[in-house]
Protein backbone atom coordinates (compact mmCIF):
# COMPACT_ATOMS: atom_id res chain seq x y z
CA UNK A 1 0.00 0.00 0.00
CA UNK A 2 1.36 3.44 -0.95
CA UNK A 3 0.29 6.93 0.13
CA UNK A 4 -1.75 7.54 -3.03
CA UNK A 5 -3.72 4.34 -2.61
CA UNK A 6 -4.21 5.13 1.09
CA UNK A 7 -5.71 8.53 0.26
CA UNK A 8 -8.06 6.95 -2.30
CA UNK A 9 -9.22 4.38 0.23
CA UNK A 10 -9.66 7.06 2.94
CA UNK A 11 -11.79 9.27 0.72
CA UNK A 12 -13.88 6.30 -0.32
CA UNK A 13 -14.56 5.68 3.39
CA UNK A 14 -15.42 9.35 3.89
CA UNK A 15 -17.89 9.39 0.99
CA UNK A 16 -19.82 6.51 2.55
CA UNK A 17 -20.26 8.40 5.83
CA UNK A 18 -20.38 12.08 4.87
CA UNK A 19 -22.45 13.13 7.88
CA UNK A 20 -20.04 11.50 10.32
CA UNK A 21 -17.10 13.08 8.51
CA UNK A 22 -18.72 16.54 8.69
CA UNK A 23 -19.51 16.10 12.37
CA UNK A 24 -15.96 14.99 13.21
CA UNK A 25 -14.48 17.90 11.29
CA UNK A 26 -16.83 20.27 13.13
CA UNK A 27 -15.68 18.91 16.50
CA UNK A 28 -12.02 19.59 15.67
CA UNK A 29 -12.94 23.00 14.23
CA UNK A 30 -14.72 23.98 17.46
CA UNK A 31 -11.70 22.87 19.49
CA UNK A 32 -9.24 24.84 17.34
CA UNK A 33 -11.50 27.88 17.22
CA UNK A 34 -11.94 27.90 21.00
CA UNK A 35 -8.23 27.42 21.73
CA UNK A 36 -7.16 30.15 19.30
CA UNK A 37 -9.93 32.59 20.23
CA UNK A 38 -9.26 32.07 23.95
CA UNK A 39 -5.53 32.58 23.49
CA UNK A 40 -6.07 35.70 21.40
CA UNK A 41 -8.47 37.19 23.94
CA UNK A 42 -6.07 36.57 26.84
CA UNK A 43 -3.06 37.96 24.98
CA UNK A 44 -5.07 40.94 23.69
CA UNK A 45 -6.28 41.85 27.18
CA UNK A 46 -2.77 41.50 28.58
CA UNK A 47 -1.40 43.55 25.68
CA UNK A 48 -4.02 46.26 26.19
CA UNK A 49 -3.29 46.56 29.92
CA UNK A 50 0.45 46.80 29.24
CA UNK A 51 -0.11 49.45 26.57
CA UNK A 52 -2.38 51.43 28.92
CA UNK A 53 0.41 51.58 31.50
CA UNK A 54 2.92 52.70 28.88
CA UNK A 55 0.67 55.32 27.29
CA UNK A 56 -0.47 56.91 30.53
CA UNK A 57 2.96 58.45 30.97
CA UNK A 58 1.99 59.80 34.40
CA UNK A 59 2.18 58.21 37.84
CA UNK A 60 -0.58 60.33 39.36
CA UNK A 61 -3.65 62.05 37.97
CA UNK A 62 -5.59 64.78 39.75
CA UNK A 63 -9.26 65.32 38.90
CA UNK A 64 -12.21 66.90 40.75
CA UNK A 65 -13.52 64.99 43.74
CA UNK A 66 -15.72 61.98 42.87
CA UNK A 67 -14.71 62.01 39.20
CA UNK A 68 -12.34 59.04 39.29
CA UNK A 69 -14.84 56.90 37.40
CA UNK A 70 -15.19 59.50 34.64
CA UNK A 71 -11.41 59.74 34.29
CA UNK A 72 -11.10 55.96 33.99
CA UNK A 73 -13.96 55.98 31.47
CA UNK A 74 -12.04 58.39 29.22
CA UNK A 75 -8.75 56.50 29.39
CA UNK A 76 -9.94 52.91 29.47
CA UNK A 77 -13.45 52.62 28.02
CA UNK A 78 -13.48 55.52 25.57
CA UNK A 79 -16.52 57.12 27.22
CA UNK A 80 -16.46 60.86 26.44
CA UNK A 81 -16.76 63.03 29.53
CA UNK A 82 -15.73 66.39 30.91
CA UNK A 83 -15.13 67.90 34.33
CA UNK A 84 -13.26 70.98 35.45
CA UNK A 85 -10.99 72.49 38.07
CA UNK A 86 -9.84 76.07 38.40
CA UNK A 87 -6.43 76.62 36.84
CA UNK A 88 -5.22 77.99 40.17
CA UNK A 89 -5.14 74.41 41.47
CA UNK A 90 -2.18 73.66 39.20
CA UNK A 91 -0.45 76.83 40.39
CA UNK A 92 -1.06 75.89 44.03
CA UNK A 93 0.37 72.43 43.39
CA UNK A 94 3.50 73.90 41.86
CA UNK A 95 3.95 76.32 44.77
CA UNK A 96 3.35 73.59 47.37
CA UNK A 97 6.86 72.29 46.66
CA UNK A 98 5.90 68.70 47.34
CA UNK A 99 8.93 66.45 47.49
CA UNK A 100 8.84 63.67 44.93
CA UNK A 101 7.06 65.52 42.12
CA UNK A 102 9.17 65.59 38.98
CA UNK A 103 6.87 67.14 36.35
CA UNK A 104 3.35 68.58 36.18
CA UNK A 105 1.15 69.13 33.14
CA UNK A 106 -2.49 70.21 32.89
CA UNK A 107 -5.05 68.92 30.41
CA UNK A 108 -8.47 70.23 29.32
CA UNK A 109 -11.30 67.87 28.32
CA UNK A 110 -14.14 68.57 25.95
CA UNK A 111 -16.67 66.22 24.40
CA UNK A 112 -18.63 66.29 21.18
CA UNK A 113 -21.90 64.75 20.08
CA UNK A 114 -22.90 63.56 16.63
CA UNK A 115 -26.33 65.14 16.89
CA UNK A 116 -26.36 68.04 14.50
CA UNK A 117 -22.99 69.53 15.32
CA UNK A 118 -20.26 67.00 14.59
CA UNK A 119 -19.38 64.12 12.35
CA UNK A 120 -18.54 61.72 15.19
CA UNK A 121 -18.71 61.67 19.02
CA UNK A 122 -15.20 61.94 20.44
CA UNK A 123 -13.21 62.97 23.47
CA UNK A 124 -11.10 66.09 23.00
CA UNK A 125 -7.94 66.35 25.10
CA UNK A 126 -6.21 69.69 25.15
CA UNK A 127 -2.55 69.52 26.12
CA UNK A 128 -0.02 72.14 27.07
CA UNK A 129 2.84 71.44 24.67
CA UNK A 130 5.36 73.29 26.81
CA UNK A 131 4.88 71.02 29.83
CA UNK A 132 3.30 67.87 28.38
CA UNK A 133 5.10 64.58 29.02
CA UNK A 134 2.24 62.15 28.28
CA UNK A 135 1.20 62.70 24.65
CA UNK A 136 4.29 64.30 23.08
CA UNK A 137 6.56 61.27 23.70
CA UNK A 138 3.90 59.10 22.10
CA UNK A 139 3.84 61.39 19.04
CA UNK A 140 7.64 61.45 18.82
CA UNK A 141 7.71 57.66 18.94
CA UNK A 142 5.71 57.53 15.72
CA UNK A 143 6.77 60.68 13.87
CA UNK A 144 10.16 61.59 15.30
CA UNK A 145 10.57 65.35 15.24
CA UNK A 146 6.90 66.36 15.36
CA UNK A 147 7.18 70.12 14.93
CA UNK A 148 3.96 71.52 13.51
CA UNK A 149 1.77 68.49 14.20
CA UNK A 150 -0.08 70.36 16.95
CA UNK A 151 -0.17 73.80 15.40
CA UNK A 152 -3.28 75.95 15.78
CA UNK A 153 -6.42 74.44 14.17
CA UNK A 154 -4.63 71.14 13.71
CA UNK A 155 -5.50 67.94 15.54
CA UNK A 156 -4.01 64.50 16.14
CA UNK A 157 -6.50 61.64 16.27
CA UNK A 158 -6.62 58.15 17.75
CA UNK A 159 -6.55 55.00 15.66
CA UNK A 160 -10.33 54.37 15.76
CA UNK A 161 -11.25 57.71 14.21
CA UNK A 162 -11.86 57.61 10.46
CA UNK A 163 -10.16 60.39 8.53
CA UNK A 164 -11.97 61.72 5.42
CA UNK A 165 -10.08 61.81 2.14
CA UNK A 166 -9.55 65.56 2.38
CA UNK A 167 -7.85 65.12 5.77
CA UNK A 168 -10.30 67.35 7.62
CA UNK A 169 -12.88 66.56 10.30
CA UNK A 170 -15.83 68.78 11.19
CA UNK A 171 -16.64 69.55 14.82
CA UNK A 172 -19.25 72.13 15.86
CA UNK A 173 -19.51 73.34 12.24
CA UNK A 174 -15.78 74.05 12.07
CA UNK A 175 -13.21 72.07 10.12
CA UNK A 176 -9.86 70.99 11.56
CA UNK A 177 -6.87 69.56 9.71
CA UNK A 178 -5.72 66.11 10.86
CA UNK A 179 -1.94 66.29 11.02
CA UNK A 180 -1.30 62.77 12.36
CA UNK A 181 -2.98 59.57 13.51
CA UNK A 182 -1.62 57.61 16.45
CA UNK A 183 -1.15 53.85 16.57
CA UNK A 184 -3.69 51.58 18.20
CA UNK A 185 -3.55 51.15 21.97
CA UNK A 186 -6.71 49.18 22.71
CA UNK A 187 -7.74 51.90 25.20
CA UNK A 188 -10.14 54.83 25.24
CA UNK A 189 -7.37 56.97 23.80
CA UNK A 190 -8.05 55.37 20.41
CA UNK A 191 -11.26 57.45 20.26
CA UNK A 192 -9.62 60.69 21.41
CA UNK A 193 -8.63 63.87 19.59
CA UNK A 194 -5.55 65.76 20.81
CA UNK A 195 -5.03 69.47 20.27
CA UNK A 196 -3.13 72.38 21.75
CA UNK A 197 -4.85 74.79 24.10
CA UNK A 198 -5.51 77.42 21.43
CA UNK A 199 -7.32 74.88 19.25
CA UNK A 200 -9.26 73.65 22.28
CA UNK A 201 -10.32 77.27 22.91
CA UNK A 202 -11.67 77.43 19.34
CA UNK A 203 -13.58 74.20 19.91
CA UNK A 204 -14.83 75.44 23.28
CA UNK A 205 -16.18 78.68 21.79
CA UNK A 206 -17.79 76.81 18.91
CA UNK A 207 -19.44 74.39 21.35
CA UNK A 208 -20.90 77.27 23.34
CA UNK A 209 -22.24 78.79 20.14
CA UNK A 210 -23.96 75.48 19.40
CA UNK A 211 -25.72 75.56 22.77
CA UNK A 212 -23.38 73.52 24.96
CA UNK A 213 -23.34 74.78 28.55
CA UNK A 214 -20.34 74.92 30.87
CA UNK A 215 -19.79 75.97 34.50
CA UNK A 216 -19.50 79.73 34.99
CA UNK A 217 -15.98 81.06 34.61
CA UNK A 218 -14.65 77.87 33.01
CA UNK A 219 -12.75 78.00 29.73
CA UNK A 220 -9.33 76.74 28.59
CA UNK A 221 -7.73 79.98 29.86
CA UNK A 222 -9.16 79.76 33.38
CA UNK A 223 -9.93 76.08 33.86
CA UNK A 224 -8.40 72.64 33.49
CA UNK A 225 -9.76 69.10 33.70
CA UNK A 226 -6.86 67.12 35.08
CA UNK A 227 -3.29 67.45 36.27
CA UNK A 228 -0.86 64.75 35.21
CA UNK A 229 2.07 64.17 37.57
CA UNK A 230 5.31 62.29 37.06
CA UNK A 231 6.97 61.13 40.27
CA UNK A 232 10.73 61.36 40.69
CA UNK A 233 12.75 58.18 40.51
CA UNK A 234 13.07 56.58 43.92
CA UNK A 235 9.79 57.98 45.26
CA UNK A 236 6.60 55.98 45.71
CA UNK A 237 3.47 57.42 44.04
CA UNK A 238 1.44 56.46 47.11
CA UNK A 239 3.56 58.68 49.35
CA UNK A 240 3.43 61.60 46.92
CA UNK A 241 -0.33 61.09 46.71
CA UNK A 242 -0.57 61.32 50.52
CA UNK A 243 1.51 64.51 50.56
CA UNK A 244 -0.70 66.14 47.90
CA UNK A 245 -3.84 65.33 49.86
CA UNK A 246 -2.34 66.79 53.03
CA UNK A 247 -1.74 70.14 51.32
CA UNK A 248 -4.62 70.41 48.83
CA UNK A 249 -8.25 69.66 49.70
CA UNK A 250 -11.21 68.74 47.52
CA UNK A 251 -9.25 66.80 44.91
CA UNK A 252 -9.27 63.20 43.71
CA UNK A 253 -5.71 61.94 43.38
CA UNK A 254 -5.54 58.76 41.29
CA UNK A 255 -2.61 56.40 41.08
CA UNK A 256 -2.55 55.40 37.42
CA UNK A 257 -0.88 52.14 38.42
CA UNK A 258 -3.99 51.28 40.42
CA UNK A 259 -6.06 51.39 37.22
CA UNK A 260 -4.03 48.62 35.59
CA UNK A 261 -3.71 46.70 38.86
CA UNK A 262 -7.48 46.69 39.40
CA UNK A 263 -8.07 45.50 35.83
CA UNK A 264 -5.48 42.73 36.17
CA UNK A 265 -6.92 41.55 39.48
CA UNK A 266 -10.40 41.53 38.00
CA UNK A 267 -9.16 39.39 35.10
CA UNK A 268 -7.61 36.80 37.43
CA UNK A 269 -10.83 34.84 37.90
CA UNK A 270 -11.68 35.14 34.21
CA UNK A 271 -8.31 33.67 33.21
CA UNK A 272 -8.67 30.71 35.55
CA UNK A 273 -12.20 30.03 34.27
CA UNK A 274 -11.08 30.28 30.63
CA UNK A 275 -8.13 27.92 31.19
CA UNK A 276 -10.44 25.45 32.93
CA UNK A 277 -13.03 25.56 30.15
CA UNK A 278 -10.41 25.13 27.41
CA UNK A 279 -8.83 22.19 29.25
CA UNK A 280 -12.24 20.54 29.67
CA UNK A 281 -13.00 21.18 25.99
CA UNK A 282 -9.72 19.56 24.95
CA UNK A 283 -10.37 16.46 27.08
CA UNK A 284 -13.98 16.23 25.92
CA UNK A 285 -12.91 16.54 22.27
CA UNK A 286 -10.41 13.70 22.59
CA UNK A 287 -13.04 11.50 24.25
CA UNK A 288 -15.66 12.24 21.58
CA UNK A 289 -13.19 11.66 18.75
CA UNK A 290 -12.04 8.44 20.40
CA UNK A 291 -15.60 7.11 20.52
CA UNK A 292 -16.31 8.30 16.96
CA UNK A 293 -13.21 6.64 15.51
CA UNK A 294 -13.87 3.45 17.50
CA UNK A 295 -17.36 3.21 16.01
CA UNK A 296 -15.97 3.84 12.56
CA UNK A 297 -13.34 1.12 12.94
CA UNK A 298 -15.90 -1.37 14.21
CA UNK A 299 -18.14 -0.70 11.21
CA UNK A 300 -15.24 -1.28 8.81
CA UNK A 301 -13.95 -4.55 10.25
CA UNK A 302 -15.16 -6.50 7.25
CA UNK A 303 -13.36 -4.14 4.87
CA UNK A 304 -10.17 -4.36 6.90
CA UNK A 305 -10.45 -8.18 6.78
CA UNK A 306 -10.70 -8.02 3.01
CA UNK A 307 -7.62 -5.77 2.89
CA UNK A 308 -5.71 -8.31 4.99
CA UNK A 309 -6.78 -11.11 2.64
CA UNK A 310 -5.19 -9.26 -0.29
CA UNK A 311 -1.92 -8.74 1.56
CA UNK A 312 -2.29 -5.72 3.89
CA UNK A 313 -0.63 -6.09 7.29
CA UNK A 314 -2.01 -4.98 10.66
CA UNK A 315 0.62 -2.24 10.76
CA UNK A 316 -0.47 -0.90 7.35
CA UNK A 317 -4.12 -0.87 8.43
CA UNK A 318 -3.26 1.03 11.64
CA UNK A 319 -1.33 3.57 9.58
CA UNK A 320 -4.32 3.91 7.25
CA UNK A 321 -6.63 4.64 10.17
CA UNK A 322 -4.23 7.21 11.63
CA UNK A 323 -3.84 8.90 8.24
CA UNK A 324 -7.61 9.24 8.06
CA UNK A 325 -7.75 10.83 11.50
CA UNK A 326 -4.92 13.17 10.50
CA UNK A 327 -6.74 14.32 7.35
CA UNK A 328 -9.97 14.91 9.29
CA UNK A 329 -8.26 16.85 12.08
CA UNK A 330 -6.21 18.87 9.58
CA UNK A 331 -9.35 19.99 7.72
CA UNK A 332 -11.09 20.81 11.02
CA UNK A 333 -8.08 22.71 12.33
CA UNK A 334 -7.81 24.82 9.18
CA UNK A 335 -11.54 25.54 9.36
CA UNK A 336 -11.31 26.59 13.02
CA UNK A 337 -8.37 28.90 12.40
CA UNK A 338 -10.14 30.46 9.42
CA UNK A 339 -13.27 31.10 11.48
CA UNK A 340 -11.23 32.99 14.09
CA UNK A 341 -9.77 35.19 11.35
CA UNK A 342 -13.25 35.88 9.98
CA UNK A 343 -14.97 36.52 13.32
CA UNK A 344 -12.39 38.06 15.66
CA UNK A 345 -10.30 40.47 13.60
CA UNK A 346 -13.08 42.39 11.80
CA UNK A 347 -14.94 42.90 15.09
CA UNK A 348 -12.02 43.66 17.42
CA UNK A 349 -13.22 47.25 17.98
CA UNK A 350 -16.71 46.03 18.88
CA UNK A 351 -15.23 43.41 21.24
CA UNK A 352 -13.02 46.03 22.89
CA UNK A 353 -15.95 48.37 23.52
CA UNK A 354 -18.13 45.51 24.75
CA UNK A 355 -15.69 44.25 27.41
CA UNK A 356 -14.82 47.81 28.54
CA UNK A 357 -11.24 46.67 29.09
CA UNK A 358 -8.14 47.64 27.08
CA UNK A 359 -8.09 45.15 24.19
CA UNK A 360 -5.15 45.21 21.78
CA UNK A 361 -4.44 42.47 19.23
CA UNK A 362 -0.87 41.12 19.73
CA UNK A 363 1.97 41.78 17.31
CA UNK A 364 2.38 39.57 14.19
CA UNK A 365 5.02 37.34 15.83
CA UNK A 366 2.70 36.50 18.73
CA UNK A 367 -0.21 35.97 16.33
CA UNK A 368 1.81 33.49 14.28
CA UNK A 369 2.80 31.66 17.48
CA UNK A 370 -0.81 31.41 18.67
CA UNK A 371 -2.04 30.24 15.26
CA UNK A 372 0.65 27.55 15.09
CA UNK A 373 -0.01 26.29 18.64
CA UNK A 374 -3.79 26.13 18.19
CA UNK A 375 -3.42 24.55 14.75
CA UNK A 376 -0.95 21.90 15.93
CA UNK A 377 -3.15 20.94 18.90
CA UNK A 378 -6.16 20.66 16.62
CA UNK A 379 -4.25 18.55 14.10
CA UNK A 380 -2.87 16.22 16.78
CA UNK A 381 -6.26 15.73 18.46
CA UNK A 382 -7.37 13.36 15.70
CA UNK A 383 -4.34 11.01 15.57
CA UNK A 384 -4.12 10.88 19.39
CA UNK A 385 -7.79 9.91 19.64
CA UNK A 386 -7.44 7.49 16.72
CA UNK A 387 -4.48 5.75 18.37
CA UNK A 388 -6.52 5.27 21.55
CA UNK A 389 -9.34 3.76 19.51
CA UNK A 390 -7.02 1.43 17.57
CA UNK A 391 -5.38 0.16 20.75
CA UNK A 392 -8.70 -0.48 22.49
CA UNK A 393 -10.17 -2.37 19.52
CA UNK A 394 -6.91 -4.15 18.65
Amino acid sequence: MNNLNDIKIIFSFIKRKKARFAGTVAIVAVLTFSLLAGGLILFSLKNGIRCLGERMGADLMIVPLDYEGSAEGILIKGEPSYFYLEREVADELSKADIEGIDRISAQFYLTSSNQGCCDIPVQFIGIDEASDFTVNPWIREMYGAHAGLLDDNQIIVGSDIDIPENGEIRFFEKHFKVSAQLEETGTGLDQAVFANMKTIQVLFDAAKNKGFTFPDGINPDKGISSIMIRVKYGYEPSQVKHDIRSKLDGLQVIETRSMTNSIESGLGGFKVLLYLLLSMLLILTVIILDVTFALSINERKDRYDVMKMVGATDKQIRKLILKETLIISFIGSVLGVSLVSIVLFPFKTFISSSVSIPFLIPNPETLVFLFIIAGVIGILAGPVSGRFAVRRIG
